[in-house]
């Protein structure tokens, strides 16, 4: 990879982001993306303007999977009238694998940091759509490190 940061998760837009991929290895949990926004503040982009790459590589170092959760919906029929809820669905443990491969090739729907500063710990929420449904997953991590290849150019 020819460019790499350190903690600069705020300096990427993952929102809307393809995900090619989500594994746990070695201890960290992995994120392949493509279409992702760089930051013209982020400290690899010498165009000083939004860019974007593809084959990113988000590596959540120390991470473990804190929540792993199929977000419930209430079922509404054609004229606006309540039908049904479906709760949420917590992901077991030895379900985590299965459901990252289900996730390959969806969407990001949207991905924050915020920090827990009695733990010292990044809690990393990822909101994955998946047809009429989305998934949450919450990562705590120590640090975060992003991998790429190129910029380009945003379309």
């Amino acid at each position: 990879m020819n460019f790499r940061t350190v903690d600069e998760f705020e300096k990427f837009n993952f929102d809307e982001a393809h995900i090619s991929g989500i594994e746990i290895k070695s201890g960290h949990v992995f994120l392949y993306l493509d279409n992702v926004m760089i930051a013209a503040d982020n400290s690899c982009n010498r165009d000083i303007r939004e860019m974007r790459t593809n084959d990113l590589v988000l590596k959540l170092q120390d991470g473990v999977v804190t929540s792993f959760v199929k977000e419930g919906v209430k079922v509404y029929n054609a004229d606006g009238v309540f039908q049904r809820e479906i709760p949420d669905e917590i992901i077991p443990v030895d379900k985590y694998q299965e459901t990252f491969d289900l996730l390959a090739d969806k969407y990001m729907l949207e991905a924050t940091v915020k920090r827990d500063e009695i733990a010292g710990e990044n809690v990393y929420e990822f909101e994955i759509e998946y047809e009429e449904f989305s998934y949450l997953l919450v990562v705590k991590a120590n640090h975060d490190t992003q991998e790429w290849d190129r910029f380009m150019n945003k379309e």
